[in-house]
């Protein structure tokens, strides 16, 4: 069953304006380089912001074969515990630093891919194999890169082409998993050409916990396949353009027989950049997605058990299409201002959805609908100043106009056409950053962010047998004022960042039950999405990096997050609650080691506290310790032989429970094996 409610954390991306990384080449050392904090590229160790960067060689290690599997690993990065595809793809939610639900952005190659209707992240869309570096920048986003970035952005960017090159891998494991990635690059003066295609299966393991199983009951399976075309030319010497075109399909089968999912989605970027002078840049940027997604639900014939009988009782049908442009400017200066940012960006967004209700014997009983566009149109200035050399002050602020129409919520109860609602925001941020000697800077910033509820949120009511969920066009956007102040130490083989975090968020989306005199005739239990009072997240985030040597490296992070609601007079008892899936305590570690005969051995660990499942804490998951670990070899130059195992132990714990479906458990001992071939010139 679709579990709908997390969505109430959704979020709206708005445009975002060039990112150098797409547009342009950036310096070389991509772990040492970040483009996402400041929107232009410079050293890892001179970002006065709280950043991780995970490299395409670490990434290749990893014994995870998911992006979301990668980024659990990092400091307040809020995901399921449950696998990208071993749950409903509508709760593949992400967000950071304990403000839970969809509540932060996420980008690949610096166009949003939070889908434009439900807000959520198909993480098995970038196949592995095709990412360069993935990073991750904490902290109120908005005034750089408006929606969705109130508690973060996530910047996937996928390799460069550079050179004429091959890479690719095919693999297979446990219960019938299968995997086969490839990227391809011709390269030449002045232009480059890439292909990138992967698959991706699993017949999955059956989640339920034993008492909620039935013959209706089938292991989570799916098939993922991916596609993308890309490529770069130098139209003069001073005006470079770069284009990709992608598509992604995933089908699924969700713990019965009857509950599959279906998701057709294709992406098209663009970018040019004119650059006239040294320090100087016009960039243009633009997107466009297109997205299908089929959901059928189950329901159980009156009388029967719903664990050994099921019919599909509902049917959503969505499409959504987004677009948008943005104009940047940038001007780098040698005195006291160092650098000048501006720009404008544009966000349209059109989403309907139609559920077909069905009775046990197949009929058509009705045909709910929820539909509205959403238009979003900011700008924003950023301005580097250096009084001396050793401080580094960075001011940015975002006007953001938005404005939701057209909308429909026809299903039982609802309002039919509603009024449409016009907001705007101006979100500032100050991000201070001084350098100390011996490798040591002190951070700070303060900022203010704001998120915008979801087409999904505003119109699309989703209900079951005796249950349904409203939404309410009436939600405001919420909005985030925050701090933090941390300190950064960089001494040769060691890299050490330190952040403690306090934001206070006005408005808070999530939902409440409803009285039984406030439902329709026919269901039991409902519930309306709302706007709280407020909440507040604070805590610490830590992460220790060590590389003594080229053959050794190791990773240490820590987050303690202290995440809840301060006012909800519509239900009380929600406040003082930590937020749903955000963890008090999260530990991961991990090494990378390179022996002899090309031998490199990557062992993980990770551990979470129990998580509540719900905002009133009815329901809660297990805290658990996983250890995974890959390992290769190279058999000659060109050749390498690798193995990845999740869950080395076997442990068992309880990773889904929120009340929509039975308790579910986490991904148990899962081993693929496999070989990989690259091929280029130097």
């Amino acid at each position: 069953m679709q579990r709908p409610l997390l969505l109430a954390g959704g979020a709206l991306p708005c445009l975002l304006a060039h990112v150098p990384a797409f547009g342009q080449s950036v310096p070389a050392s991509p772990g040492d380089i970040v483009v996402t904090a400041t929107r232009s590229a410079r050293a890892l160790a001179e970002v006065p912001a709280s950043v991780s960067v995970v490299t395409g060689d670490q990434i290749e290690r990893t014994p995870a074969r998911s992006i979301n599997e990668v980024l659990r690993r990092i400091p307040s990065v809020d995901l399921p515990i449950a696998g990208t595809n071993e749950q409903h793809p509508t709760n593949t939610i992400v967000s950071m630093r304990g403000l839970s639900g969809i509540r932060a952005l996420v980008l690949l190659d610096g166009a949003p891919i939070n889908d434009p209707f439900f807000g959520y992240v198909q993480w098995s869309e970038v196949p592995l194999e095709t990412v360069d570096r993935i990073e991750v920048v904490r902290g109120g986003g908005a005034p750089l890169w408006g929606n969705y970035a109130m508690g973060g952005v996530i910047n996937i960017l996928t390799k460069p082409i550079d050179r004429t090159s091959l890479v690719a891998e095919a693999a297979g494991g446990s219960r019938g998993s299968y995997r086969g990635d490839g990227h391809a690059a011709l390269a030449g003066k002045g232009f480059g050409l890439g292909l990138d295609a992967g698959i991706s299966h699993s017949d999955g393991y059956v989640e339920q916990v034993e008492s909620a199983r039935g013959a209706a009951t089938v292991p989570t399976s799916f098939t993922a396949r991916t596609a993308a075309l890309s490529g770069n030319v130098d139209l003069a010497p001073e005006l470079t353009a770069r284009g990709r075109v992608s598509y992604y399909d995933n089908d699924q089968t969700f713990l019965t027989r009857a509950n599959t999912n279906e998701q057709r989605t294709w992406r098209y970027t663009g970018a040019l950049r004119w650059a006239p002078r040294a320090g100087a840049a016009l960039d243009l940027t633009v997107f466009h997605n297109d997205e299908h997604f089929v959901t059928n639900n189950p329901g159980a014939p009156t009388g029967a058990n719903p664990n050994d009988v099921e019919f599909v009782q509902n049917s959503h049908r969505t499409r959504a299409t987004d677009w948008g442009a943005s104009l940047l400017w940038t001007q780098s200066f040698s005195g006291v201002v160092r650098s000048v940012s501006a720009g404008t960006d544009y966000h349209g967004i059109r989403g309907s959805d139609h559920a077909r209700i069905f009775d046990e014997t197949g009929a058509l009983v009705r045909i709910d609908t929820g539909s509205g566009n959403q238009r979003f149109l900011g700008g924003f200035v950023q301005v580097e100043v250096r009084p001396v050399d050793r401080l580094q002050m960075l001011l940015s602020v975002r006007y953001q106009d938005f404005y939701s129409f057209h909308g429909v919520d026809d299903t039982p109860g609802g309002l039919g056409r509603v009024a449409s609602r016009h907001d705007s925001d101006v979100d500032p941020r100050l991000s201070l950053r001084y350098a100390l000697p011996a490798g040591f800077a002190l951070r700070g910033a303060v900022y203010r962010a704001f998120r915008a509820p979801t087409l999904d949120n505003l119109y699309r009511g989703a209900s079951v047998p005796g249950y349904i969920l409203y939404a309410n066009a009436a939600l405001k956007p919420e909005t985030l004022e925050g701090a933090e102040a941390g300190f950064d130490m960089d001494r040769g083989a060691l890299r050490v960042q330190v952040t403690a975090y306090a934001s206070r968020i006005s408005d808070f989306l999530t939902y409440r039950y409803l009285d039984p005199a406030m439902l329709p005739p026919g269901f039991d239990i409902g519930a309306r999405l709302i706007n709280a009072g407020r909440a507040r997240s604070r805590g610490v985030e830590a992460e220790l990096t060590w590389r003594p040597s080229a053959s050794l490296a190791g990773t240490i992070a820590y987050t303690y997050a202290d995440s809840i609601v301060t006012r909800n007079p519509e239900d009380p008892a929600s406040v003082g609650v930590q937020q749903p899936g955000v963890p008090r305590h999260r530990a991961s570690a991990s090494l990378d080691w390179t022996g002899p005969r090309g031998i490199r051995v990557s062992p993980r660990v990770r551990y979470l506290a129990r998580t509540n499942g719900d905002p009133d804490a009815i329901y809660r998951t297990d805290a658990h310790f996983i250890a995974d670990l890959g390992a290769s070899m190279a058999v000659r130059r060109d050749l390498e032989v690798f193995g990845q195992i999740e869950n080395l132990f076997d442990h068992r714990y309880i990773g889904t429970n929120d009340g929509f479906t039975a308790a579910l458990y986490g991904k148990p001992f899962t081993a693929m094996a496999g070989v990989r071939v690259k091929l280029g010139t130097p």
